[in-house]
C-alpha cells in the first residue's frame, strides 16, 4: 500500500492527544480529489480538510490533514479519532473493488500503528446517513464490528509524508505515467489521455498505451490542458509538436517536437513525477 501526501496548506490546528478509534465517511460526491475537499472545508471556515485520509475510487490513498493533528470530521468525536473519507456517494452508488481493497489496507495499517480496534461509521456517532447505505463497512473493516476487540494487520506501507507511486523511468508515456500525472495535476485519474488527434500517434512512438486517438476528437484532455498551462503552451488539451516542444524546453531536453521510443524527455518527465 502506498500513501500519497496531498501537500495541503492548513491554518492553525492542534495535535490530537490520543487515538482510540477510526471513523469512516463518504464524500457524498461522485467525484472529488484532495484539493476539492480542502477547498470545501476552508469555505466552511475550517483550517482545511477535516479528514486525515482520502481513499479515491482508483485505489489511491492520500494523506490530507497531518495524521497526528486534531481532525474536523465528526462533531464531538474528533478528539480521539482518525477520519477517513472515501470518494463517492454511497447512498447512490457502490464501491469499486480497488477502493475497498485500499480502504481495508489503510484501516488495518492504522489499527496496527495505534494498537486500536474500534472502527465506526459517521452515522454511528452523529445524526447523518454518512457513509451511505451501500458503504461496504464489513468488507473494509475485515469483518470487525464497531468497537469489537478483534484486530487485523496489513502490508507494510510508506509513511504518509512521503510521495508514493514511483514510476519506472523507461521513456514511455503509458497508463502508469498518465495516472501519476493526473494525480499530481488533480485531474480525473483514469490513466487515459482522452480525445487526441490520431495524426500525432505515428509521429510519437514514446506515447505508449492509454492514449485515446481519434480522427476528429470532439473534446480535449484535462491532463494535457493542465500540463500546457504548466509549461506555457496554448491550453487546448491536445498533444502536438508545439506542446511537446514546450514540455521539452521545460525539462531542459532537446526540443524537436516529438517523443521518440524511448524518449529522453519522457524519462525526465517520469523523474520529475517521482520527485513530486
Amino acid at each position: 500500500m502506498n500513501i500519497i501526501n496531498a501537500n495541503l496548506k492548513f491554518g492553525k490546528i492542534g495535535n490530537r492527544k490520543k487515538t482510540r478509534r477510526i471513523i469512516v465517511h463518504h464524500a457524498a460526491a461522485t467525484s472529488c480529489d484532495a484539493a476539492t475537499i480542502h477547498r470545501w472545508h476552508k469555505e466552511r471556515g475550517w483550517a482545511g480538510a477535516g479528514y486525515h485520509f482520502l481513499v479515491r475510487k482508483d485505489g489511491w490513498i492520500y494523506s490530507l490533514r497531518p495524521i497526528g493533528a486534531l481532525g474536523a470530521h465528526a462533531s464531538g468525536n474528533n478528539s480521539d479519532s482518525i477520519g477517513i473519507c472515501f470518494e463517492g456517494n454511497f447512498d447512490k452508488e457502490k464501491m469499486y473493488p480497488a477502493q475497498v481493497d485500499a480502504g481495508r489496507e489503510l484501516v488495518a495499517y492504522l489499527k496496527e500503528k495505534y494498537r486500536i480496534s474500534k472502527v465506526q461509521r459517521h452515522k454511528d456517532v452523529g445524526s447523518t446517513s454518512c457513509p451511505g447505505k451501500n458503504f461496504p463497512f464489513s468488507d473494509i473493516v475485515v469483518g470487525n464490528t464497531a468497537g469489537s476487540g478483534a484486530t487485523s494487520t496489513g502490508p507494510a506501507v510508506t509513511d504518509p509524508d512521503k510521495t508514493a507511486g514511483k514510476l519506472s523511468v523507461d521513456g514511455y508515456w503509458g497508463k502508469k505515467t498518465t495516472l501519476r500525472l493526473q494525480q499530481i495535476f488533480g485531474t480525473p485519474a483514469d490513466g487515459i489521455v482522452s480525445n487526441q488527434h490520431r495524426c500525432y500517434k505515428s509521429q510519437n512512438p514514446g506515447l505508449d498505451g492509454g492514449w485515446d486517438w481519434k480522427d476528429a476528437p470532439a473534446g480535449a484532455s484535462p491532463l494535457i490542458k493542465a500540463i500546457q498551462k504548466k509549461v506555457g503552451a496554448t491550453p487546448d488539451g491536445h498533444i502536438g509538436p508545439k506542446t511537446i516542444k514546450a514540455i521539452q524546453r521545460w525539462l531542459d531536453s532537446t526540443a524537436d517536437g516529438t517523443f521518440s521510443a524511448p524518449s529522453a524527455c519522457i524519462k525526465k518527465l517520469q523523474e520529475w513525477c517521482n520527485k513530486q
